[in-house]
């Protein structure tokens, strides 16, 4: 029977029921999914060594002449051990298997025979671990190559998915290739079809690196695509035009308590200027802390309040919304922001009802308003919308991102000003936010001090609890982080642990408060309340504390568990100190220690700098954790490095090529079929 790639998987030559179930639940159903079932890694028995010159961890084949074997139970008695040695003209290995007696009447010594396998040397020998073995002169070739490992589901076996595989490969050449021809040359990529088999029937490692080198630049290049279409789409719609009012820029800028750097003059600039045309704004603006974003942000909303139109200040906690509507009550006084979240409605100062807030918003009674995701409701209707701000936009997602965008006229959308205290390098900005324009402030506010950071080896806190009673003299304050709230016996490890620890040893004379997760909303304002007043000298927290929280008597942070956290976590959490003209002090204090957690919490120690640690942190951990987050709305990456800024501004190049030539992609129609497959699966429209 011919094999197709919509062959049903039941029509294979010797698939039972239950390997059809396993197969069902990994998403496999026919040929064509059973072939996009790409090998995770692969065992490379190519290769082949004299035994004595094997090393830990080789990958390798060796042939030879079984010289002895014998079985044996272990030590516990639990499981058989059956050891062979094998032998050639380079030396003598030993060989180990576990529970396979039977090998006792197969590898009859004298016989010549080819083992593949991993070497292991933990305990003082060399052994080449339960090698698959195959007789010389036989032609089903076991050993000698390299393998694909698959992931596995339910009872199904490695052999068993590899011989299924194999009877598919003739239909992997019926697959279409989506990459025009011209893009293939240019960057040397091989065929799709012929990048899947590489995959999944390498000869040698240079076809494997074909293979991925293929399918990692087809997720970048759909990644720009997708992001080229939003921007395409974007720019078909029109927006409010908010002139530039020189006088009324000037005049906000002089009531402020402070000059603004040269980098927040430049973003805001930008964001100005992108305020006015017709075309809506599209604009992340990323700095490190306290660099001073919100007084940008503001600054934008003074140009939009400034015509009668609506502003929408959008923030990931509860806390942080209540603190920002503080800030923008201050510098908007003529306005009255309200605060909307999900248990408080305030209108300035003043509670109002959540109906009565709702009605002033849809009436443009209200013009300014900060909230948390509680405004991304459908009952939440404003008149006048007319810019949009996210702060900390990755804890959003891209389909929150865009929610109340798209909630309103197609043809009339507000700007949207997106914000982030993490520093993104720019590789992983390409990649993650490619549909934005971007602007940095890399500045520090003049008259901020750097920050003194110190790691402090396990049981080396002391002098941690000694700076932390000195500030408290000075009537500062101090935060204590923790990984956990609750649950470790270990006194540094949760908030609960740390707060009975410290109340009943070395702060006890200190008046000190609890912030968490679990608390309710108004026990968490409270909390907060009194840490800025100094009824709380130390606050022990979680890391609610990480982002916008602004007390600028704070000059101690001590991290418990830092090993736990990466840097730019870290590094956000160090920017809750140092807000004022005040020295400051950055403890990080990890309750396990190695070189690894060495060198990383080190790169705290040396640079204040985000960006930089941002680059590490890269190095060190990967995307997923320098967000926190994983982006909602589109999906992760399974073969190509979303660090590779060349790879991923070849891809963009490319993506804008592609829609210069024909914008409506009729003249590629298996890239539009892509584009629309990739755009329903994240239901991102």
């Amino acid at each position: 029977m011919a094999i197709h790639l919509s062959t049903p998987l039941e029509k294979l030559v010797g698939i039972g029921t239950k390997t059809i179930q396993d197969f069902k639940h990994m998403g496999l159903f026919c040929v064509r999914d059973l072939l996009w079932h790409i090998p995770f890694r692969y065992d490379d028995y190519s290769k082949t060594k004299p035994i004595n010159q094997l090393r830990h961890g080789d990958q390798v084949t060796i042939i030879g002449t079984i010289k002895s074997i014998s079985s044996r139970k272990s030590k516990n008695q639990r499981i058989s051990l059956t050891e062979a040695f094998l032998e050639n003209e380079t030396g003598t290995l030993k060989l180990v298997w576990f529970n396979q007696v039977y090998l006792e009447r197969r590898l009859v010594p004298g016989s010549k025979w080819s083992f593949a396998g991993t070497i292991d040397r933990r305990f003082k020998e060399t052994i080449l671990l339960n090698p698959i073995h195959e007789h010389i002169g036989l032609s089903s070739q076991k050993t000698g190559r390299i393998f694909p490992i698959y992931s596995l589901s339910g009872n199904l076996k490695m052999f068993r998915i590899r011989e299924a595989i194999e009877q598919c490969r003739s239909a992997i050449f019926e697959w279409q290739d989506w990459l025009p021809e011209v893009i293939q040359k240019k960057e040397e990529l091989c065929a799709f079809a012929q990048a899947v088999f590489f995959l999944h029937f390498p000869k040698n490692q240079q076809e494997i690196y074909e293979g991925r080198k293929r399918l990692a630049f087809d997720e970048l290049l759909l990644r720009q695509l997708m992001f080229a279409q939003v921007r395409k789409q974007q720019q078909k719609k029109n927006s409010v035009y908010i002139p530039v009012v020189k006088e009324q820029l000037q005049a906000f800028t002089l009531q402020l308590p402070f000059v603004l750097t040269s980098s927040q003059r430049k973003a805001a600039w930008e964001i100005i200027q992108d305020l006015a045309k017709d075309e809506p704004m599209n604009r992340l603006l990323q700095g490190d802390v306290g660099s001073g974003k919100t007084v940008v942000a503001a600054l934008a909303a003074s140009s939009v309040l400034a015509q009668g139109l609506q502003v929408v200040y959008l923030a990931p906690t509860e806390l942080l919304a209540k603190q920002q509507h503080k800030v923008f009550c201050d510098f908007f006084t003529e306005y009255t922001p309200a605060l909307f979240t999900r248990s408080s409605h305030k209108v300035g100062g003043e509670d109002v009802s959540k109906h009565d807030l709702l009605t002033k918003i849809e009436n443009n009674e209200i013009k300014c308003v900060i909230g948390t995701h509680a405004l991304l409701q459908e009952s939440v209707k404003f008149s006048r919308l007319a810019l949009v701000i996210i702060d900390e936009q990755h804890r959003f997602g891209v389909e929150q991102r865009h929610a109340l965008l798209e909630r309103h006229n197609q043809e009339m959308v507000p700007h949207l000003l997106s914000m982030t205290a993490t520093p993104i390098p720019r590789s992983l900005a390409l990649s993650c936010y490619g549909d934005l324009e971007i602007s940095c402030i890399k500045e520090r506010p003049k008259g901020r001090k750097s920050i003194l950071t110190k790691c402090l080896l396990p049981n080396q806190e002391e002098s941690l609890y000694k700076c932390i009673l000195e500030e408290i003299k000075k009537d500062h304050r101090a935060y204590i982080v923790c990984p956990l709230i609750e649950g470790e016996e270990d006194e540094t490890k949760s908030v609960i642990a740390t707060m009975k620890f410290l109340k009943n040893g070395p702060l006890k004379q200190v008046r000190m408060g609890i912030l968490h997760g679990r608390l309710r909303s108004e026990e968490k304002e409270q909390v907060m309340n009194d840490f800025l007043k100094g009824n709380i000298q130390v606050l022990v927290s979680t890391t609610v504390i990480e982002v916008g929280v602004d007390v600028p008597e704070a000059t101690v942070m001590a991290i418990f568990g830092a090993e736990h956290f990466g840097l730019a976590q870290l590094h956000q959490l160090r920017g809750r100190i140092g807000r004022s003209d005040k020295p400051s002090f950055c403890f990080l204090c990890p309750k396990q220690w190695s070189p690894r957690i060495k060198d990383r919490l080190e790169m705290l120690v040396v640079s204040q700098d985000g960006f930089f640690l941002a680059e590490k942190d890269l190095a060190f951990r990967g995307a997923g954790d320098i967000f926190g987050t994983v982006q909602s709305g589109f999906t992760q990456f399974c073969f190509a490095d979303p660090f590779n800024q060349v790879q991923i501004e070849k891809a963009r190049f490319w993506a804008d090529w592609i829609f210069e030539q024909d914008s409506s992609l009729t003249s590629f129609p298996l890239i539009k079929q892509e584009l629309l497959q990739a755009f329903d699966a994240i239901h991102l429209e």
